[in-house]
């Protein structure tokens, strides 16, 4: 009942012009977050997901059921039965609950936050749902190198913001365990490996330097996902792009936005956009040798 009421509630918001939506929305988060501090959501793929209404990427999953629609749309088509997908920087784990729906009891997802307070919070979610069994969870940053590393908490409001990047100026809240992705991997994870996601908040043209190095290793087939974030520095993504095009990859642009306004009107997704010169803004882009 009380589910019902909730999806009734969000189709009304969403058919409202958006100022009135916008208003209104603002309303039932206020309500929501006086009834508590957190609630448990569902996803449009069925997953369970314990949401506080205050943290931006879990605030968008209690009310929309899903969290960067077209990046899922992305993670969707390209994972299939019996295939491994790896999450680098998985938050509280709802891409790594998307791959787990779809690659089923046969396949494997290496679901990897550095963050350790973040990865309880995976941890749990993974626990609500009992499909999430062929799931690995490992708490430890990716990196071009075994060592460890510093991890900065930007804004307080959106976890998934936290940064081994101390330029981004946040503030310093542990230091984790690092190591290169094929020293994670299992070998039977790296044979499968049909589709990486990294968002690890600009900390990924090493990583991606450190993968190019190790691209023999991998499968032709091997798809990246990746949140590209040129502001941090244009030279390092401007060099890792051409390599990646160098190496046989194509980049597509995948749409994503943030604003309440995007996911208010946000239908269905758009059509991927060939990408043949590295992004001037941060832009998500899936990387494919297909």
């Amino acid at each position: 009942m009380i589910q019902l009421l909730h999806q009734t509630i969000m189709e009304t918001l969403r058919r409202l012009p958006i100022p009135a939506a916008r208003l209104g929305f603002r309303a039932y988060n206020k309500a929501m977050r006086t009834l508590g501090p957190e609630h448990l959501a569902s996803t449009y793929f069925g997953a369970r997901m314990h949401c506080n209404p205050q943290d931006l990427i879990q605030r968008m999953i209690l009310y929309f059921g899903v969290w960067e629609p077209d990046v899922s749309r992305v993670i969707e088509q390209n994972l299939s039965p019996g295939d491994v997908f790896v999450d680098i920087g998985a938050n509280i784990g709802y891409d790594t609950l998307l791959a787990s729906s779809r690659v089923g009891p046969t396949g494997r997802v290496v679901s990897i936050e550095a963050s350790p307070r973040t990865f309880a919070l995976l941890k749990r979610n993974l626990a609500a749902n009992p499909f999430s069994s062929n799931v690995r969870a490992v708490n430890a940053a990716v990196s071009d190198k075994p060592g460890a590393l510093d991890l900065y908490e930007i804004n307080e409001g959106n976890i998934g913001a936290a940064t081994t990047l101390a330029s981004r100026g946040g503030t310093r809240m542990a230091s984790v365990p690092a190591l290169p992705l094929e020293s994670i991997l299992a070998p039977d994870e790296l044979s499968r490996l049909r589709l990486i996601k990294m968002d690890v908040e600009g900390a990924e043209p090493p990583i991606l330097r450190h993968l190019l190095e190790q691209l023999a290793s991998y499968p032709a087939t091997m798809d990246v996902v990746v949140e590209a974030s040129p502001d941090d520095d244009p030279q390092a993504w401007q060099e890792v792009f051409d390599r990646l095009r160098a190496s046989g990859f194509t980049a597509w642009a995948i749409a994503n936005e943030y604003e309440l306004d995007w996911y208010l009107r946000w239908r269905r997704p758009a059509d991927l956009r060939r990408a043949d010169v590295m992004p001037t803004r941060q832009q998500d882009l899936l990387f494919t040798r297909r």
